[in-house]
């Protein structure tokens, strides 16, 4: 074999999926068969980062739908993620050219109304995994998103959508959706006991999580996240569930905890914000979660270090627990140094000016040895 051209496709492009997508470009100009295997790699995923950006690729795409290549390059493209601020019509103009994408981010949707987003269903019929951020859509937008095959969605300080949410979901994703987050958004009514209910009712449906997030601690969710911890237990809704992050859960307590801990064995993100948690609660993520790799606890003032100590000496897959606002000073670890642990300054406790924001797993390792160690001499010694 004498020429690069003579090599299988598939052999080409297998190997360019390890290349740096900066040294694609300079792969792209190695020949025909190198152009060929290296294009649809260039364009399978697109990052706008401006509006100029945006406008170009918009052109672009449109420019090739319309010529006569015989590669339409939007047809090539998978995943779009739009950091840049974009109007209805920007938005439409350049999704239509996409029409194959999987994976669709706008990370400033602050002016995209019901009026374009309805649209986007019906432009990429694909579309598995969705984030929306600061966008005024309401229902309306998710009940036409609906009719996606969504996986992932996340939503990011949308403030116009309602608690019936879940309710769509339930409906539409039920047999599809793997993760759910939530974040600032207002969900309005679901400060209500009764519409709260409802609302874990229905996610309740969303039997496929692996990962459900709510977090927003400029609404009141305290009744939909009690709830939470009240049904879940009895149901145990969710086999495969490994990420749970609930902010802030200011009405739970160790029992409603660790009931809730029982029932979700394959835990291995857990996040408790502003509860009423003791160490308790830390002992039995020890003994219900063996593959638990990260731990949030910010807010509890109720554990203490000796708690953190036995959770990051014991669970050996532990990689953080992040334990802001408890009030546990550096001076509680003294066996500690300062790369084993994050410290932070509030300056506005006087009592406790600095406190550790997190611990790294095996924080504690050393001290784990040195126990060992002066075991095994003892032992020798007799």
């Amino acid at each position: 074999m004498k020429h690069l051209n003579h090599l299988p496709y598939e052999l080409i492009s297998s190997i360019l999926s390890y290349v740096d997508k900066q040294d694609l470009f300079t792969c792209a100009l190695v020949d025909k068969s190198f152009y060929k295997a290296t294009l649809p790699l260039l364009w399978q995923k697109l990052e706008i980062h401006n509006q100029d950006t945006l406008h170009t690729m918009t052109r672009i795409l449109e420019s090739s739908t319309s010529s006569s290549s015989a590669t339409v390059l939007g047809e090539l493209v998978r995943i779009v993620m739009i950091f840049t601020e974009l109007s209805d019509d920007d938005l439409l103009a350049f999704i239509k050219h996409v029409p194959l994408i999987t994976h669709l981010s706008l990370e400033e949707a602050t002016y995209i109304s019901d009026d374009s987003f309805v649209q986007v269903p019906g432009r990429v019929p694909h579309l598995t995994h969705l984030y929306i951020g600061r966008a005024e859509i309401t229902q309306r937008s998710m009940e036409a998103i609906g009719q996606c095959p969504l996986q992932e969605l996340t939503l990011v300080g949308c403030d116009e959508l309602e608690s019936n949410l879940f309710a769509l979901l339930a409906r539409c994703c039920s047999s599809t959706l793997t993760s759910l987050e939530i974040t600032h958004c207002s969900l309005r009514w679901l400060d209500t006991p009764d519409t709260a209910q409802q609302a874990v009712a229905n996610l309740m449906v969303l039997h496929h999580l692996t990962s459900f997030q709510i977090y927003s601690y400029e609404h009141d969710f305290s009744p939909f996240i009690t709830a939470l911890f009240v049904d879940v237990p009895s149901m145990a809704p969710w086999p495969e569930l490994t990420c749970l992050h609930l902010y802030p859960c200011r009405d739970v307590t160790d029992a409603m905890a660790i009931a809730l801990l029982q029932t979700q064995p394959k835990l291995t993100n857990v996040s408790f914000c502003y509860s009423h948690i003791t160490d308790n609660t830390l002992d039995a993520i020890v003994t219900y979660l063996p593959e638990i790799v990260e731990v949030e606890v910010m807010g509890n003032p109720g554990i203490t270090s000796d708690g953190l100590r036995r959770l990051v000496k014991t669970c050996r897959k532990l990689e953080t627990v992040h334990c802001s606002r408890c009030r546990i000073c550096p001076e509680d670890f003294p066996e500690l140094d300062e790369s084993k642990m994050t410290v932070e300054s509030y300056w506005t406790d006087s009592e406790f000016p600095l406190q550790v924001g997190a611990l790294k797993g095996g924080a504690f390792d050393s001290d784990v040895d040195s126990d060992a160690d002066a075991d095994f001499d003892s032992n020798n010694e007799q």
